[in-house]
This record gives structure tokens, C-alpha cells and sequence, in this order.
């Protein structure tokens, strides 16, 4: 809470240093281009429609889903999309939505846990396609930045823990478990607050996923096309913001703000990245070259449509759910 508050006063802090530059933004607002907003809308859609598929043909790779079971399994999407946005758990919180899901259609209780984490797997290497096929581009073109660079390595840095776990959760479960400790303590020294102790009986479902995962690494294929075209969407989803606002037509400077938005979101202290994620897409495209004023425009609008409208939708289908019986 601390921590939050901390943040919540830099940011009030920094608008109020800037108010003069972004006194424009609610008109900018206001004169939004309707014909660009529902091209946003469109791409919202197609976002939506891209996560489901990385859930579905992740789910698919470890076992049979037959074409009644996508309208739960999107549901289930749609909600572990709100669940990882507002609970820092390391993208794992969205499995209760999807573990949901996969008893509603009785579905076994791991193969949807294995499921889960290839999709998790793949959402990370899918989003590292795009940067670095942004970034040979952005390079080619002289346009790569300083700000890129470092959200690039904060990035790798992260994807490289993540296989780490992944390879000791099926080679070395005990070095795991131990790890596991170590991180909850440190945690709980650093917010000061009784450590959380982890549940035995997750860490060997985890370590039976990752294994699962691991002996077919084929099988990742598809839902790695739909993870790439998630982020691929999010960043049309930012272009579309930036023109609907009159910050012009710039696919580069929209991946730019894109992958910084994305990457402070995950370092960020509040959950989804409130706060973090705007700055950063605002800096990014500040340094573009895009007025102020529109850059803020533009990153409002974009957060509106990438991060409080699933979140919206995400909890509905998430509450929804738990009103309906569960197949047995």
C-alpha cells in the first residue's frame, strides 16, 4: 500500500508539473476520430478473439477440445485476461478462470493446468517475436531508441527467469520448492507482511504441466501464432489510438509505445500497470515526437481499450460464471 501510494504521488506530482502541456488532452478527447475509434473497436475484437485462441489451441495440444467447448473456453479467456491484469501472480492467476472453464466442459483438471501454462509460455515468446521483429525493423530504419533498448533487455531478463522456473520445475522440483521460499520470504521482508506459503500440492501440478509441456514441444506452434497476433493487434490497437487523436500514422512509434507500455506493466508495482504502463507509452511517444497533450490522449484512450475494457468484460464473464453449475 505503501508502495502504491508512493507511486499515486509521483504521478499526481508529475501531472501537476505538466498541466499547462496537457490541458488539451479532454478536448483531443473529445474530437476523437469516430471512424478511428471504431476501427479500435474492431481490434478489440479481434483482440479478444486472438486470446481465446491462444487458450484454445494451447488446450489443444495436450488434449481433445471439440468446437462446444469454445464458447466456455472463451468465457474463460476473457476472464483470466481481468484476473492476471489485477493479480500479481506471474500470469498464473488467470488458471483459476480456465480451470473453471475446463470442469464446466469436463475437461481433466491437468491437462487444462498444462494447457494453461503453455499458453502462459507462449504469451511471453510471442511477444518477444514482435519486439524483435519491431526492432530489426525500427533498426533498419535508424529509429531505435535508447528507451527501446532498455525495455527490450528489462524484457529478455524477465522471459529468461520465466525458462529457468520452467526447467527447474521439471528437472530440479525440490530446487524449485526451495526457490519458491527464498522469493516469498524476500517478498514478504520487502512489503512487511506475513510471507505466503505455498501450497505443496500447486508446485507438483505445476511441475506435472511443465513436464507435460516439455515432451512435445511441437505442440506449441499454434498458440504461439495466436500469442504473436495478441500483440501484434495491441499494437495496431496503439496505432489507432495515436490517429484517431491526430497524433498521425506511425506503425514504428505505436511499437515503440507498445512494447514500453507492455514492459513497465509487468515491472510496475500496481497491478496491470497502472500508472506504469501509461508513463511509459506516454514517454515513448513524447520522444517520438508527438505533442504531449496527444501523447496522453493517445495512451488514455489506448488503456481504455486494451486494459479497462477487458478488465470490465473479463470480471462480468469471471462473476457470471459462478452463478452456473459446474459438470461433473
Amino acid at each position: 500500500m505503501g508502495l502504491a501510494l508512493l507511486v499515486s504521488a509521483v504521478l499526481a506530482t508529475v501531472g501537476w508539473t505538466q498541466r499547462g502541456d496537457l490541458a488539451g488532452v479532454g478536448r483531443d478527447l473529445h474530437r476523437a476520430d469516430p471512424r478511428w475509434l471504431a476501427v479500435l473497436g474492431v481490434l478489440l475484437l479481434a483482440w479478444w478473439a486472438a486470446w481465446t485462441a491462444v487458450h484454445a489451441t494451447a488446450l489443444a495440444g495436450v488434449t481433445r477440445v471439440r468446437a462446444a467447448d469454445l464458447p466456455e473456453l472463451a468465457r474463460g479467456a476473457v476472464s483470466a485476461v481481468a484476473l492476471n491484469s489485477v493479480v500479481t501472480s506471474a500470469g498464473l492467476a488467470g488458471l483459476a478462470a480456465m480451470d473453471r472453464a475446463g470442469r464446466r466442459r469436463g475437461l481433466p483438471r491437468a491437462e487444462v493446468a498444462g494447457g494453461y501454462l503453455l499458453a502462459a509460455t507462449v504469451t511471453d515468446l510471442g511477444f518477444l517475436v514482435v519486439l524483435v521483429a519491431g526492432f530489426v525493423v525500427l533498426g533498419a530504419d535508424g529509429r531505435l531508441t535508447g528507451l527501446d533498448l532498455l525495455a527490450g533487455a528489462v524484457f529478455l531478463a524477465l522471459t529468461t527467469a520465466r525458462v529457468v522456473v520452467t526447467v527447474l520445475a521439471v528437472r530440479r522440483p525440490a530446487t524449485l520448492a526451495r526457490l519458491t521460499g527464498w522469493v516469498l520470504r524476500l517478498e514478504a521482508t520487502v512489503l512487511r507482511r506475513p510471507a505466503r506459503v505455498w501450497d505443496p500440492a500447486r508446485t507438483e501440478e505445476l511441475v506435472a504441466a511443465a513436464a507435460s509441456v516439455t515432451r512435445r514441444p511441437g505442440r506449441a506452434v499454434p498458440p504461439l501464432l495466436a500469442a504473436t497476433a495478441v500483440d501484434v493487434i495491441g499494437v495496431l490497437m496503439l496505432a489507432a489510438s495515436l490517429a484517431a487523436v491526430g497524433g498521425g500514422h506511425d506503425l514504428g512509434l505505436a511499437l515503440s509505445a507498445y512494447v514500453l507500455a507492455s514492459v513497465a506493466a509487468v515491472v510496475g508495482p500496481l497491478p496491470g500497470g497502472i500508472g506504469a504502463a501509461e508513463v511509459g507509452a506516454a514517454a515513448a511517444l513524447t520522444v517520438g515526437g508527438v505533442p504531449l497533450a496527444v501523447a496522453a490522449a493517445a495512451t488514455l484512450l489506448f488503456r481504455v481499450a486494451e486494459f479497462w475494457v477487458p478488465l470490465a468484460v473479463g470480471g462480468l464473464a469471471w462473476a457470471s460464471g459462478r452463478r452456473e453449475p459446474v459438470a461433473r
